[in-house]
């Protein structure tokens, strides 16, 4: 079986020898690996031109920039493969991964094959594994354990993420849905392209093993603020429910989970949305007077503070993640009335709670994103609009 690997590339100079050594070096050797390099103003077009004579299985396409959707699209367009799968170019995988995963392509021919994924910081790793049970499901099996999951688990739960490396797909069907992804998203390129696969797909095959390993970098779009997030965020969410819409088996998953994963795209890009001088609707018990610890120092948690902040809406006694949860012992519980778990992943929050606990804050002072809270009436109106279609 021919595997077509897609890499998007744009001025990463400093990491693509590692990520293009990882996909020549595999154990799996029938690869056609597609380098796209998406207008490289650094060394990155050429670093991908000497790979492309070192080995006969890559191949080069430079374009004019053009942004990340149509480096992909431009990508799988070329992809010959059975299936396709992209990694981006400041990523890696482990050397053995495609050959387990074609194995088991090999053995159940999904539609959709979903690993895990390894987040690198740079003073840690954390290992994100897919909720749902490891197996082979059809489209029925599929959602109903989907919705089962999202109905009995805390806020923010996607029984699969919508990542889209970690994914390995029928090359008709992700041609499909990533020809068809608006250009002019920007952000989020990865929900607006997976989540389409899933409506669409017959069949999934879920492993929890982790070969994707996903650079976490401060400087990445994520973790930035710019005038055109809420015009991108709009523009994702009417891919989403147009993917719903148009899906031929719709009434298999829940609406709830369509009104969740907006809020979910709202708090991490544009918090701004949902905590005004007069409320915040994550966290609704703080009020302008609270002295809060906010735990957690990833994007979500590096908007709410920049916003809090810029609104003066109530004191941030200190802002502390794992590495430092030490801190908390410090503080006399006089000086807080809550810590707020400024985390999306609902699997990493229980287990803060538990942390949180051991440095001696009490329950009651703990807060996280609840469900409750999460109403579609709270949503900016444009959304409110989309959903009233459903």
């Amino acid at each position: 079986m021919r595997l077509s690997v897609i890499v998007p590339v744009y001025n990463v100079e400093p990491y693509i020898r590692r990520c293009l050594d990882s996909l020549i070096n595999q154990t799996y050797r029938n690869l056609e690996i597609i380098l796209v390099d998406d207008g490289s103003t650094d060394r990155s077009g050429l670093i991908c031109d000497e790979y492309a004579l070192m080995d006969k299985r890559v191949q080069v396409i430079h374009k004019v920039n053009g942004g990340l959707v149509s480096a992909r699209q431009e990508g799988i367009q070329h992809a010959t493969g059975e299936y396709a799968t992209n990694v981006d170019s400041d990523d890696w995988i482990e050397t053995d991964a495609y050959e387990f995963v074609v194995k088991q392509l090999e053995t159940y021919y999904p539609d959709m094959f979903v690993l895990g994924y390894k987040k690198e910081y740079a003073e840690f790793t954390e290992e994100y594994r897919q909720l749902l049970e490891d197996g082979l499901y059809t489209y029925t099996q599929f959602w109903k354990a989907f919705n089962y999951c999202v109905e009995t688990t805390d806020f923010f739960c996607q029984p699969i993420d919508m990542s889209l490396c970690n994914k390995v797909v029928k090359t008709e069907l992700l041609k499909k849905h990533q020809l068809s992804c608006n250009r002019a998203i920007g952000k989020n390129e990865d929900d607006a392209v997976v989540f389409p696969c899933l409506m669409d797909a017959d069949s999934v095959y879920v492993d929890s093993n982790c070969y994707y390993h996903y650079c976490v970098r401060r400087d990445s779009l994520l973790w930035k603020s710019h005038e055109e997030d809420y015009k991108l965020f709009l523009q994702l969410s009417k891919g989403l429910l147009a993917a719903y819409v148009d899906s031929r088996k719709k009434n298999e998953i829940n609406k709830q989970f369509l009104v969740y994963k907006l809020y979910y795209h709202l708090m991490l890009d544009i918090p701004e949305k949902l905590i005004t001088d007069q409320r915040c609707i994550m966290f609704p018990q703080i009020r302008a007077e609270s002295n809060i610890i906010i735990y957690g120092k990833g994007a979500f948690a590096s908007r709410l503070v920049n916003r809090l902040n810029k609104l003066k809406f109530c004191h941030i006694v200190a802002n502390v993640d794992k590495l430092d949860i030490g801190q908390i012992k410090e503080i006399s519980q006089e000086k807080y009335d809550y810590v707020v778990i400024a985390i999306l992943n609902c699997s990493i929050v229980e287990k803060a709670i538990d942390s949180i606990m051991d440095v001696g804050a009490p329950k009651a002072k703990i807060l996280r994103i609840e469900k409750e809270n999460m109403k579609s009436i709270f949503l900016p109106e444009e959304v409110r609009a989309m959903l009233d279609v459903l």
